[in-house]
């Protein structure tokens, strides 16, 4: 039938190569409003197109707790639009429609042929790399001691560090998805934090610090002696080339922003002040003004009060308990990894925690499309009569 050919090929050839563009394009589509019509076009339009004329083939969604939680969650952040200060912008409504496309394509595409999507997200952190190596040549050679921008429709150090982070994370799991040492892939990890640290940003190092103890937690073996190894010498020579721009700064005024945040948030404490409210954090000492609270957890919290923060929260612990119950997985060790990293980037970073395209995807969104993805397929490959998957 003609939608049964729509469909293979929408899964099979179509949204990988949505994906992988999807990835990788911020390196070179040198604009960010191209970046979100590049999405709009090779992914949340075709994907919507597709739901809507073979809807029986993504029914499957319907027994995912992940993303039952994702839709209560979407559907309460826009409901809070009610009770936003002044004029709503309703034109908002469109965000969850734009992440759940996302979702929905890379569970489609891991439902149908996961190998399909390993590949996509293998071939881009390859590109990745090579952007990273592109960049550090460039960045040295250019004489530079300012902290690294970014190329192509990357600009701000700490916003460019979301993106190579997740990259980065990406491949210290697949290092640890294998039973000995792949020289490639440590190659791949070696370059992008060599990248992270000439953008000066302290949030990739933190994240990555938790994702190393949350892979030493799941997995207790030998490859994480090595691997210690190899992060220690990274680390060292990333000090010893870059230290003063990491520790110069200090806490950055953290802990003054997030005393603050969470003062604003007491007056609507369990409802949140609504989707589309602005928050107002000024530095006396610096005289700056902030627009958001440097904490994705804490900006949920303040828009959507603790009832959207709990399930914000039931996202993260659910992913995070199937990755425990399922840990003897090479995928779920590479989801689960990158799952980490964003959580843990957003604990000191952010406040657009539902928008849409751009870096903050790397950390929340694009993380939890891919952790439910790999949680569905290994689940049903080890469901008794199932027949035994590779990919598991």
């Amino acid at each position: 039938m003609l939608r049964d050919r729509l469909f293979k090929g929408y899964v099979s050839s179509w949204m990988p190569v949505a994906l992988f563009l999807l990835l990788t394009g911020m390196f070179w589509i040198g604009d960010r409003s191209l970046y979100h019509k590049l999405y709009y076009i090779m992914g949340a339009v075709p994907t919507l197109i597709v739901v809507c004329l073979c809807w029986r083939r993504f029914s499957f969604l319907r027994e995912e707790p992940l993303f039952l939680l994702f839709i209560v969650f979407s559907f309460y952040v826009m409901l809070s639009l009610a009770w936003s200060p002044g004029a709503a912008d309703y034109s908002k409504l469109k965000h969850p429609l734009y992440i759940g496309m996302l979702i929905v394509a890379v569970a489609a595409v891991g439902e149908h042929d996961m190998r399909r999507l390993v590949q996509a997200l293998g071939l881009a952190g390859g590109v990745a790399a090579l952007a990273a190596l592109a960049s550090s040549v460039a960045h040295v050679a250019a004489g530079q001691q300012a902290r690294f921008e970014g190329f192509g429709a990357l600009y701000n150090p700490l916003l460019t560090s979301h993106v190579y982070g997740f990259f980065a994370a990406l491949w210290l799991g697949a290092l640890l998805s294998s039973s000995r040492l792949r020289p490639l892939k440590l190659m791949m990890l070696v370059i992008l934090v060599f990248l992270l640290f000439q953008t000066g940003s302290r949030t990739p190092f933190l994240a990555l610090g938790f994702c190393f103890v949350w892979l030493l937690v799941l997995v207790a073996d030998r490859r994480i002696v090595w691997l210690a190894t190899a992060l220690g010498i990274i680390a060292a020579a990333g000090l010893w080339l870059f230290g003063a721009n990491l520790v110069e700064r200090g806490l950055s005024y953290r802990p003054f922003i997030w005393v603050e945040t969470w003062r604003q948030i007491m007056p609507a404490l369990w409802f949140g002040h609504g989707y589309d409210a602005d928050i107002d954090i000024v530095l006396t000492d610096v005289n700056v003004l902030l627009a958001d609270p440097h904490n994705l957890t804490l900006a949920v919290v303040y828009q959507t009060g603790l009832i959207g923060g709990a399930l914000w929260l039931a996202i993260y612990a659910y992913g995070f308990f199937g990755a425990w119950r399922l840990r003897s997985s090479g995928l779920v060790l590479i989801s689960s990894t990158l799952l980490v990293y964003g959580f843990m980037a957003g604990m000191t970073e952010g406040g657009s925690f539902m928008s849409r395209p751009k870096e903050h995807w790397f950390l929340v969104w694009i993380p939890i499309a891919i952790h439910l993805a790999v949680l569905r397929k290994i689940k049903r490959s080890r469901a008794p009569g199932a027949p035994i998957s590779a990919a598991a």
